[in-house]
């Protein structure tokens, strides 16, 4: 059986530099008619302590996004690819057992087909045993996998496993149970986790599975993502820049041997850990203790619970920028209203897990990762203090302020998208709106989820019903922005 649809091909073209011509001659023409008018505008002379402070503040923001693009470069041409060959030299590189953890729920049946499509390509291009464990929604599902997996060639070293349960962590902790009887304690075995609406690059058993005979300290492995997204032209340019700055952080803590998360659209665990009671368990069930809120149990974050799993008990863990999944993407009927859901859940699922992996301390998680998640945290606060400190300036000293504002966004974003570009990403005229969306609407987010870290839902959709400590939430939020705006105002009128 044959996949009907047609994928992006990666790595086309190493450095696409003919994608930045259109963005730098839109970007360029606004640059100079913001010149113009910074040369018509009086400059005043800004507070001497409010300079230094934003100075400061600069001078660490744009610091650590250097550290983290060497990091990036280095092991993406000099690390990985040393690690690559070694990996592809290996006699022996595959596990005797790979087990597919599949929970998929009320997926379009063109979806569903085309991810078996995949899974049973790659299953088929290994020598390992391969057993996939599917757990369904409903019987018309079992109908739609049946069906698919009757007419993909015969493979007689995979076997299907169909189950069901109630909600995705139910589900998948019965998966990995299943596959705990039936892997007999074979140590080299390893665990895939994915969900039912991703599709498999060409290759990618064949490039990832060795890295674990490479590595013996490797528990877990993750990998790069193409998004395949319907919707509007921003839409689908919002993702691709996602992953572009996804594939960046991941690769500049990759060289430490840890990541900040083990996605849940596909990630690779080693069975000894997967299979355990520990993992297992806090797969199915999952929660932190808030001073507010009290127990918090995990609805959505089962990759972030697996992620931490492995680095409480002190795994390293990789990430292969030349293996790629498809991701399919639905924008559904509201778009922006779908991308403010997404990353309200990602952010909300980020910062449950925060706490707990700063609690474990630079020792274990190792310095470089352990201050990556700590700047999640400070993050979300400097990347607000220039728009609200502009804000503050044109009310107080003059509404042409936005003009020298401006200038710096433009210059500032256009060398971070062409680094960008450098790493491999395509250009679009769209991306730089979509950067600042991304940091600011972003940053609003994160600040606003924190207040309540219950508040969790897979959709768009309004979550948990509105009462006294939704409120709470509310007003904490509220308490904190208007300390946050005080703060900055001080720093720019001193």
């Amino acid at each position: 059986m044959r996949s009907e649809i047609v994928l992006p091909e990666p790595g086309a073209e190493r450095v696409p530099w003919r994608s930045v011509l259109m963005p730098l001659l839109v970007y360029g023409f606004f640059i100079v008619v913001l010149w113009f008018l910074f040369q018509q505008v009086e400059h005043q002379k800004g507070s001497r302590g409010g300079i230094l402070a934003l100075g400061a503040l600069g001078l660490f923001r744009y610091g650590w996004l250097t550290v983290n693009l060497v990091r990036s470069y280095i092991y993406r041409f000099v690390a990985f690819p040393r690690m690559r060959r070694a990996a592809d030299a290996i006699q022996q590189p595959y596990p005797e057992q790979v087990h597919f953890i599949i929970p998929t729920f009320k997926e379009k049946p063109w979806v569903t087909k085309e991810m078996l499509i995949s899974v049973t390509r790659e299953a088929a291009s290994i020598p390992s045993l391969v057993r996939l464990y599917i757990t369904t929604g409903g019987p018309d599902e079992d109908v739609i996998v049946r069906d698919v997996l009757a007419k993909c060639p015969p493979n007689p070293r995979l076997s299907v496993y169909m189950m069901r349960q109630a909600g995705k962590r139910y589900g998948m902790a019965y998966a990995l149970r299943a596959a705990a009887r039936t892997n007999l304690g074979e140590p080299s075995s390893v665990v895939i986790l994915m969900d039912g609406d991703t599709l498999l690059g060409n290759g990618i058993l064949r490039k990832s599975l060795p890295f674990f005979a490479l590595r013996p300290k490797v528990g877990g492995i993750t990998t790069n993502n193409i998004a395949v997204t319907n919707g509007p032209q921003w839409y689908r340019d919002w993702y691709t820049l996602r992953f572009s700055l996804r594939n960046r952080y991941m690769c500049s803590t990759s060289l430490s041997g840890k990541v900040l998360t083990l996605t849940g659209r596909f990630s690779f665990i080693r069975s000894e850990i997967a299979l355990s009671d520990e993992f297992i368990e806090r797969v199915e069930k999952d929660s932190i203790d808030d001073w507010v809120y009290g127990r918090i149990e995990f609805k959505t974050g089962d990759d972030k619970s697996t992620w931490f799993t492995l680095l409480k008990n002190g795994w390293e863990m990789l990430y292969l920028p030349d293996t790629y999944i498809y991701c399919l993407e639905n924008a559904g009927d509201k778009p922006f209203r779908e991308s403010v859901g997404k990353m309200r859940r990602w952010f909300g699922n980020m910062l449950r897990n925060n706490g707990r992996a700063l609690a474990l301390g630079w020792n274990k998680v190792g310095f470089f990762a352990w201050f990556s998640l700590l700047d999640q945290r400070i993050s979300m606060w400097t990347s607000l203090v220039l728009p609200t400190g502009v804000l503050i300036l044109i009310f107080t000293e003059s509404p042409f302020v936005v003009v020298y504002f401006a200038l710096w966004v433009l210059y500032t974003r256009l060398i971070y998208l062409c680094a960008l570009v450098v790493e491999g990403h395509r250009m679009s005229n769209w991306d730089l709106p979509l950067l600042l969306y991304q940091q600011w609407v972003g940053s609003f987010i994160k600040i606003q989820t924190f207040s309540d870290l219950r508040r969790q839902k897979w959709g768009a959709a309004r979550g948990d019903a509105r009462n006294m400590r939704d409120r709470f939430g509310a007003l904490q939020t509220t308490l904190w922005f208007g300390i946050f705006g005080l703060i900055v105002a001080l720093l720019v009128l001193s």
